[in-house]
């Protein structure tokens, strides 16, 4: 317990992210300048979701340390964590029910709220509530299930068997969480969902991810000049996944999708006889550098399953100034001048001078 509270302690006071960053919480600042940058910090310095737990029961945390692990816990969207955020909105402390509502939000995936604002009875119950549900459902589903289930209730489809909370946001809120918990071992579930669906959108966001955890293409948009795309093209995409299902499938209840993982890894040429394995990086960062951004964020995962930085990137909008511009200072840590100073850094020995 003492090693746990002595890296939190650390991770309030660190340089490698602004020194106030919980402080700066709530406001635009921390959302827009502070969260990313203290995520990624939790990412490579923290303890993982268990850990956390077990300081959280630690009555000597300041207030400000729990409002610390609140936000930066989220970003594992671990639900072993959730019953530190029922407990915080509990609170009589306002900043402890700030961080536990935008922290539930961040955690489950879903668009952080704008808690700016003094939580009253009301809307404490009815999150209460909501969390409630949501740790019952997970018992049985997973995150994604949850959210494509809530995608699929509006267009009145549902994943089959689901049994459990159907949360009440737009189609592109529900499909900006997927594509922040989906994995790797996912493509099945994303197939059954774009089987079930029927809404040309949500069937768009599907193919879209699908893309993403099969390492697949689909959607080929023309490049140059006088090459627009349009309805003809996202038709075209459609058609061959469907055929690709049936392909993937081959009279099959469930779809493997590692195999199906490795078998388009190799076809783009790797050789490494385990993909998702040690020694993978070059194969990850080929794509990271390549020119398919739905590719991106699978790569920046894998990546960091092998001790990178953290850099969450998206499925939905990779063509952003902010996708491409994380996609870049992440591809930039593996230069090969950014390597060696990592190094040389890391071989020095103690009072050596900067």
């Amino acid at each position: 317990m003492v090693v746990t509270t002595v890296v939190l302690m650390a991770a309030l006071s660190g340089s490698a992210f602004s020194p106030g960053a919980v402080m700066d919480f709530p406001g635009r600042y921390f959302d827009t300048r502070v969260r990313e940058n203290f995520q990624r910090y939790v990412k490579a310095s923290w303890p993982g979701p268990t850990e956390l737990m077990r300081l959280w029961s630690d009555r000597d945390l300041s207030e400000e340390q729990r409002v610390a692990l609140l936000l930066g816990g989220a970003v594992y969207h671990d639900p072993v964590m959730l019953p530190a955020y029922r407990a915080a909105i509990e609170s009589k402390s306002q900043r402890l029910r700030q961080a536990a509502i935008y922290g539930f939000r961040d955690l489950i995936g879903d668009r952080p709220p704008n808690v700016n604002v003094t939580i009253d009875e009301k809307a404490l119950k009815a999150l209460a509530g909501e969390m409630g549900w949501v740790q019952q459902t997970l018992r049985r589903h997973s995150l994604l299930e949850i959210w494509l289930q809530s995608a699929l209730a509006q267009e009145g489809a549902s994943l089959p068997d689901y049994i459990g909370i159907k949360l009440i946001r737009s189609p592109d809120d529900c499909f900006g969480a997927a594509e922040r918990v989906f994995d790797v071992g996912d493509l099945d579930l994303l197939v059954t969902a774009y089987e079930q669906s029927q809404d040309r959108n949500n069937r768009i966001a599907l193919l879209k991810l699908i893309e993403a955890v099969s390492v697949s293409r689909f959607l080929i948009i023309p490049k140059g000049q006088h090459k627009g795309w349009g309805k003809s093209l996202v038709d075209t995409a459609l058609r061959r996944l469907d055929g690709k299902v049936r392909q993937w499938r081959n009279n099959n209840c469930q779809l493997d999708g590692e195999a199906v993982l490795y078998q388009n890894l190799r076809s783009l040429g790797a050789k490494n006889r385990d993909p998702l394995g040690p020694g993978s990086d070059r194969l990850w960062l080929a794509l990271l550098d390549g020119t398919n951004s739905r590719w991106w964020a699978l790569a920046a995962r894998r990546l960091y399953a092998s001790g990178g930085p953290w850099y969450e990137l998206s499925v939905l909008r990779p063509d952003t100034e902010d996708n491409g511009r994380r996609r870049n200072e992440l591809s930039s840590w593996y230069s090969p001048i950014t390597r060696t100073i990592r190094e040389q850094k890391s071989q020095r020995k103690p009072g050596m001078k900067r």
